[in-house]
């Protein structure tokens, strides 16, 4: 594929993405093109009909979700830091998506992005487990449906951008919760008793 149509191709799939999470479901191919900066053949050149597009955006999300965490397990300092950082990620890159149209899609099996999706989740979760700040009965379903309720937008008319910050922070706030109590350590003059 030619440079520019490369170009065109990926702008369409992120308007897609934005106009998704805007909209709350299908967005309509003329909304897309236009958030795209293109012509609607375009469109039709690159995604004949609405499944077509629908499929690509889905494989576009979760090809870019997966490929960032994957990087970040093997960047990231410590296990929660890969997990905290690839939750910001997936969601950055559009993972909402994935769900709201989900029920839309005539074919939604992508074995070669399930399998590397699934070992991405084993292999963060477990590198959290392992530092031992995590609590233990953390799975990596947790993570998968944790993601769905963060990706999702409000449907309460905020400006996106105001939408993304509060789901990052709410995110933030989840990753924290996830945090294993650690002990309180004992003060010097603490005799254990407590009035």
């Amino acid at each position: 594929m030619r440079a520019d149509a490369q170009k065109n191709r990926q702008r369409l799939l992120d308007a897609t993405i934005e106009l998704i999470l805007e909209v709350g479901g299908e967005p309509s191919r003329d909304a897309v093109a236009e958030r795209a900066g293109v012509g609607i053949g375009t469109l039709y050149r690159h995604f004949p009909d609405q499944q077509a597009l629908l499929h690509a955006v889905a494989r576009y999300a979760l090809e870019r979700s997966i490929s960032a965490g994957e990087a970040i397990v093997e960047s990231a300092p410590d296990g929660v830091d890969a997990l905290r950082q690839y939750m910001h990620a997936a969601l950055d890159n559009g993972i909402g998506v994935v769900n709201m149209i989900h029920p839309l899609l005539e074919k939604r099996d992508w074995p070669d992005l399930l399998s590397r999706g699934g070992a991405l989740m084993i292999a963060i979760v477990k590198r959290a487990l392992k530092d031992a700040r995590l609590r233990k009965d953390l799975s990596e379903q947790d993570i998968v449906f944790a993601m769905i309720r963060f990706s999702r937008p409000l449907a309460i008319g905020l400006p996106p951008s105001e939408e993304r910050a509060i789901a990052h922070r709410h995110l933030d706030f989840y990753i924290d919760g996830l945090l294993a109590p650690q002990p309180e350590q004992a003060s010097p003059n603490d005799t254990g008793l407590r009035k």
